[in-house]
């Protein structure tokens, strides 16, 4: 089934979105009022995380109302508002040290949190402030991974699932970090990984993390506060394994169209510099086909633009989309969209007992990821 990109379809995932926005921000502001003397580092988290989508947050209360949590309990429970809060703040964490890593100096179309710190530094008269930036945006980083789980256990503290989902996020967050050591590794050497390696990186540092975890943590939480039965751990184990099949369809779909917009979007959409991916030499499934399907007379050229020897030009990334276009790259990955696609839809169309808006946001999500523009 073909969700459409109006009515039920990526307005429903967007209204969803928006709907919950503002009891993510309300729990991030409360947060940040109880850090008392770190309030100013906790300011600058916050300000951050009102800067994304916050996808992953509002996937939370979406894996809560899959098993069941009624829409309006959901919405209204303030320590399922203070999970997902969370969420948002585990991902500042990764994307402050992401982009240390990657040395991009915009992130959601301002500064980086490294690059306001050096920015800083540099008005103070430092006189080594690309290194205080860095140092401090570690050190954020830090603090919002350590902020996240205290607050994580403040939240689930004492539901009879509490350890299982702390120990979820714990997991989920080790696999990033193991995923984005071989992303590291991958963009410095020489070795092209082999498209199996990459998609099992896909899985782990996008999948498992921005889709699996947030949709079964929330169908945890929501298992926490249902009366005991006979059959129903059962039935929230299964949930839990379709939800994190699903993710990683989703998470797959996330990936490839993250790598096309960082290959080809629009630098004032995406909020991100062009030709960032090309600069780190990032190993994507476009890299890996382009190069094996490259003539031998464009080799050289191509090369040199994905090693970052050079910095794009936007006439190179013109070149390197036609080279894909003609090569017949897009399309094969195209394929591999699809694919995923369809099973992601299969996997929603089984879920039994879903309220008709859980279905249509479910459903709408797949069509979100795959046309999203940044």
């Amino acid at each position: 089934m073909q969700v459409s990109s109006k009515g039920g379809g990526i307005e429903a995932v967007t209204g969803y979105f928006a709907s919950h926005r503002a009891r993510i921000v309300e729990a991030l502001e409360a947060m940040a009022a109880r850090r008392g003397r770190d309030a100013e580092s906790m300011g600058r988290i916050v300000e951050f995380c009102l800067r994304g989508k916050m996808i992953r947050a509002c996937l939370v209360f979406l894996g809560a109302e899959a098993a069941g949590m009624d829409s309006v309990d959901a919405g209204g429970d303030s320590a399922l508002a203070e999970v997902a809060a969370c969420m948002e703040l585990f991902q500042a964490g990764l994307l402050a040290h992401d982009d240390i890593m990657d040395r991009d100096e915009m992130r959601r179309g301002s500064p980086t949190i490294h690059a306001r710190y050096a920015a800083e530094a540099l008005a103070e008269g430092s006189s080594d402030s690309p290194h205080i930036g860095e140092s401090l945006g570690i050190c954020l980083g830090d603090l919002c991974y350590f902020e996240a789980f205290a607050e994580l256990s403040r939240a689930v503290g004492g539901k009879p699932r509490a350890g299982e989902m702390q120990e979820l996020c714990a997991e989920r967050l080790a696999e990033v970090a193991v995923a984005q050591m071989d992303d590291v590794r991958w963009g410095a050497s020489k070795v092209e990984p082999s498209e199996d390696g990459i998609l099992a990186m896909y899985r782990s540092k996008t999948a498992h993390y921005s889709f699996s975890l947030p949709l079964a943590l929330g169908a945890l939480f929501a298992d926490s506060g249902r009366p005991a039965s006979n059959d129903w751990p059962a039935t929230a184990n299964n949930l839990a394994r379709e939800l994190t099949e699903l993710g990683e369809h989703l998470g797959i779909l996330f990936q490839i169209r993250d790598d096309e917009l960082g290959l080809f979007g629009n630098p004032d959409q995406t909020g991100k510099a062009l030709g960032s991916d090309l600069r780190e030499g990032k190993k994507t499934l476009f890299r890996a086909r382009i190069l094996a399907a490259a003539p031998s007379e464009e080799l050289p050229r191509i090369q040199r633009l994905f090693a970052g020897v050079v910095d794009a030009t936007p006439e190179d990334i013109a070149h390197i989309r036609q080279l894909a276009e003609r090569l017949g790259v897009m399309r094969s990955i195209g394929e591999i969209s699809r694919r995923a696609e369809e099973r992601a839809r299969a996997i929603v169309g089984g879920l039994g007992g879903l309220h008709p808006e859980t279905a249509a946001v479910l459903e709408g999500l797949v069509a979100y990821v795959t046309a999203r523009e940044k």
